[in-house]
């Protein structure tokens, strides 16, 4: 199974390979079709990196409640 952290590399490289070709700034549509080919491509590796994400934001929101 790939790991969110290759992921994220993998979306580092593509855009490093675009800039390094002279197409400028990656557009939005750039990044969602490569988020789409991504995801399905790593389709338990996007997984993982939404739970953790959402476990992250639940924790920074329990903190929030907490601070009060």
């Amino acid at each position: 199974m790939t790991s969110p952290d290759e992921l994220m590399r993998a979306v580092e490289e593509f855009r490093s390979t675009l800039d390094s070709i002279g197409t400028g700034r990656v557009s939005v549509a750039a990044d969602l079709t490569l988020l789409d080919r991504l995801v399905r491509r790593y389709p338990e590796a996007a997984r993982k990196s939404l739970e953790l994400y959402d476990v992250a934001i639940r924790e920074r929101s329990a903190e929030g409640r907490n601070d009060h």
